[in-house]
């Protein structure tokens, strides 16, 4: 049913991550892969297409509500995928996960608190809190070279929460870049220390549904009552559906108070707002979140890879303020022949069979000032098959 074999041609059209090759590197670039925004080349479900279309030929585009139907698709999918209770009166809509996560920093934040996070990390963290005038607190990922693995040093993190400016913790599960699935433990540990301190954990999940099935996702709402009401999640059926245009996003909150907060912050901003095609359209069409979550139930990472021989890291050897290595595998990366990304406890954590031609993400690692953007290759169409990539080009941020 599902195509992840075709590829979608999408040089020379309105992709965002294509035109930065063409910015970037003017003519000749064929070999370049494109490596700067999480999308697919791949289309997404033909029963998501078919709704979208359905509402584009009878709806009128004026200002829509979520619809039961939306929320109950939402609470399936979250349940059946992640063991997780979702209450509609949990959840605010939102243009993005970003969006929310600013959303949240203008409730939860005055300027000059401090904020943990944890880097390597998506750039986007980095900017929000510079632009909510926070100070940041970095609890650096310690990186084994002999695994290959990422861990939490909970020493310095145990320091940074207990200062006393430290409002909040953004969080990031899996994790962008490093591709770490944070264990269960490491969960409960993080809450409780955030308990400790007063400090509310913001947790980012938006690639949730991208894991090994040796390393299944723990939501944070999947680790009791206590802990769930002091975090605020943030998840999204755009990266697991390639569906990222459309303006998506679920932000739940089971405090009320909280809740109340994150409302009156979104409604300040006129972030409230619902797209037609995003979110909800009249009733008699199916939502495009109840098409992906009802009806492409078998959209998702395969069970195991498609081919036992391991791909080569690519390293940023020229570069000498890129510490570690980028792994395959995780968002730094983030290949797949058959999905989006696949996560796992280590830095590189499976053997896979490469696809050149399938989507990346950008790795803007402000803590080490550079962007890894575009690499070169010398790979077969559609497999690395153990072939060396081309360095990587490295664009200096600082």
């Amino acid at each position: 049913m599902y195509d992840f074999t075709t590829r979608v041609e999408r040089r020379n059209s309105t992709s965002i991550k294509w035109k930065l090759i063409e910015d970037d590197m003017g003519e000749g670039n064929d070999d370049v892969i494109a490596m700067s925004v999480a999308d697919m080349e791949f289309k997404p479900a033909p029963q998501i297409v078919r709704a979208i279309v359905d509402a584009a030929q009878h709806d009128v585009f004026g200002y829509d509500y979520a619809t039961d139907e939306y929320f109950a698709a939402l609470a399936g999918w979250m349940a059946r995928r992640h063991h997780m209770e979702v209450r509609p009166e949990w959840v605010t809509l939102s243009d993005g996960v970003m969006p929310a996560v600013n959303t949240a920093l203008r409730a939860f934040t005055h300027p000059g608190d401090a904020i943990v996070i944890q880097r390597p990390v998506y750039y986007p963290f980095t900017s929000a809190a510079q632009h909510n005038g926070l100070t940041i607190l970095n609890n650096a990922l310690a990186y084994d070279e002999a695994t290959h693995t990422y861990t939490i040093d909970f020493g310095d993190l145990e320091a940074k929460l207990a200062d006393s400016r430290c409002t909040t913790m953004l969080l990031c599960n899996p994790h962008n870049p490093v591709g770490r699935v944070w264990t269960a433990g490491e969960l409960r540990r993080i809450a409780t220390l955030c308990r400790t301190y007063g400090v509310l954990l913001l947790v980012d999940e938006i690639h949730a549904d991208f894991s090994w099935p040796e390393h299944p996702v723990t939501m944070m709402g999947e680790l009791g009552d206590d802990i769930a009401r002091q975090c605020i999640e943030f998840t999204a059926p755009t990266k697991t559906f390639n569906l990222a245009g459309l303006l998506c996003s679920n932000t739940i909150i089971r405090d009320l108070e909280l809740k109340t907060r994150f409302d009156v912050a979104a409604e300040n901003i006129g972030g409230m707002t619902v797209s037609h095609f995003g979110s909800s359209h009249a009733s008699r069409h199916t939502t495009k979140q109840k098409a992906g979550s009802t009806n492409c139930s078998t959209w998702s990472p395969p069970t195991s890879p498609p081919c036992g021989r391991s791909p080569p890291r690519i390293t940023a050897s020229r570069s000498s303020s890129l510490k570690a290595p980028i792994s395959h595998g995780s968002t730094a990366v983030g290949w797949a022949s058959r999905a989006p990304m696949s996560y796992g406890t280590s830095c590189a954590p499976k053997p896979a069979c490469i696809s050149t031609r399938a989507r990346c993400s950008v790795w803007k690692a402000k803590a080490s000032n550079v962007s890894i953007w575009h690499v070169r290759h010398r790979c077969s169409p559609m497999c690395w098959n153990g072939c060396t990539p081309h360095s990587p080009i490295v664009k200096n941020l600082a």
